[in-house]
């Protein structure tokens, strides 16, 4: 019963906290251990001006301030070699929220498997039209798989842009709830969780099975784990300090998850459960394979952001990229609380400017389990913003129909053109 109540807690997207003892400051540290990737070169960027960064911080704390459910965020913005970041709130019990802080970012992570899938495409191991079958028809874990849930048929292309129709395994609630205990897991037991028929691929249905079989595919390309391939291809090039949620191989001032249940207020979901943040990682880092289950911070993601989607950007090559962004479906969708164009797990989505333009970004946000992100990247501005928060932080403040992130990084974006737009 105490397994129970523990994953509905630990699963359930958070809410808000007050403090009302001073929180201590978390130590600095890398985001993991014993996995560290190089060390961030804050001190090499310039800044933004002094009175734009002011906007930035008042936006935000202004916003934050208005969510009546929350416990910590931190955000960056990042333009070509020019960062502001900042912190606020709580990352644990006594703990402030500092810009070093790592979170975990949730769905956000599928933009990294995205580049990874563009990149071995780019070296000729496979294609977009390449199926299932042709790609896996060796492989002992696809050939173990129940035929009848999962389409054999399905390209590339499809489960990159959410269009297989395959059922979501993530419904499978007891079978998840077993990766907390299982001694043995791989990350195929994912897709056997799946417990309906797949339906005819083309309308979007968003899940995470897409993700575990593209990883199954980049793993089996790529000769390597998925971390040894971010960390080879993003990770050390990029100076982009990133890791997994595997138990033990995160830093310990890592952000703790907030929320509320039926049965627990809205707090520190580890302290409402038996069990500490070790146990959580280790049934998270199962459930979450491939599609969500990296640990970063907003410096790090505003700059991948940027990487990823500007043309200044050496993520991905200009003919990926031009894949990347060429894959938004050309009818908008509803996704994640709003109509957006979702592409290769990227999505475009617009925010209205006080100008009453409209300014197209590219992205990916991420959130369950008491954390929350948003990654967003402006062409027209090229201008970088993440956003993460341990809640949900969905309530919505002064921005009418957007939530307290995308509320957020609205103003940013409109102050930040404000101050390039010709006088």
């Amino acid at each position: 019963m105490q397994l129970v109540l523990f994953f509905s807690i630990l699963t359930i997207l958070a809410s808000s906290i007050a403090c009302s003892a001073k929180p201590a400051e978390a130590p600095e540290s890398n985001i993991s251990k014993p996995i560290s990737s190089a060390a961030s070169n804050s001190a090499q960027y310039k800044q933004f001006d002094p009175s734009l960064a002011q906007i930035f911080e008042n936006i935000t704390e202004n916003e934050f301030a208005a969510s009546d459910k929350k416990a910590g965020i931190s955000i960056a913005v990042y333009t070509e070699n020019t960062i502001w970041k900042h912190a606020s709130g709580i990352a644990d019990t006594g703990v402030i929220m500092t810009t070093s802080t790592p979170i975990l970012i949730g769905s956000t992570s599928k933009t990294f498997l995205s580049a990874l899938v563009l990149n071995q495409i780019n070296q000729g191991l496979y294609s977009l039209e390449d199926t299932l079958f042709t790609l896996l028809k060796d492989n002992a874990d696809f050939i173990s798989l129940d035929k009848t849930k999962i389409n054999p048929d399905l390209t590339i292309a499809q489960l990159l842009s959410m269009t297989s129709g395959l059922a979501d395994y993530n419904e499978n609630a007891d079978g998840k709830r077993k990766f907390f205990s299982d001694q043995t897991w791989s990350p195929v037991d994912n897709i056997k969780l799946i417990q309906s028929r797949f339906t005819k691929p083309g309308e979007f249905l968003y899940n995470d099975s897409n993700l575990t079989l593209l990883g199954l595919i980049a793993e089996e390309y790529g000769k390597e784990t998925l971390l040894e391939q971010y960390q080879k291809q993003f990770f050390v090039p990029l100076n982009i300090e990133a890791t997994t949620i595997h138990q033990g191989n995160i830093s310990s001032n890592t952000a703790r998850p907030y929320g509320s249940t039926q049965s627990s207020p809205f707090g520190n979901m580890i302290e409402a459960v038996p069990y500490d943040f070790q146990h959580y990682l280790k049934g998270q880092g199962k459930i979450r394979w491939a599609c969500c289950n990296l640990v970063s911070t907003p410096e790090n993601l505003a700059r991948w952001g940027y990487e990823l989607y500007s043309k200044n950007g050496s993520a991905i090559s200009t003919k990926a990229r031009k894949n990347l962004l060429d894959s938004m479906s050309t009818k908008s969708v509803q996704f994640a609380g709003a109509q957006q164009n979702y592409g290769y797990l990227s999505s475009k989505r617009y925010y209205k400017l006080e100008s009453a333009e409209q300014l197209e970004t590219y992205g990916h946000p991420g959130g369950g389990g008491g954390y929350s992100s948003a990654l967003r990247y402006a062409p027209d501005l090229d201008l970088s913003i993440s956003i993460l928060a341990n809640s949900v932080l969905k309530t919505r403040s002064n921005c009418s129909k957007l939530d307290t992130k995308h509320c957020i990084a609205s103003q940013i974006f409109a102050a930040y053109e404000e101050s390039v737009s010709p006088k």
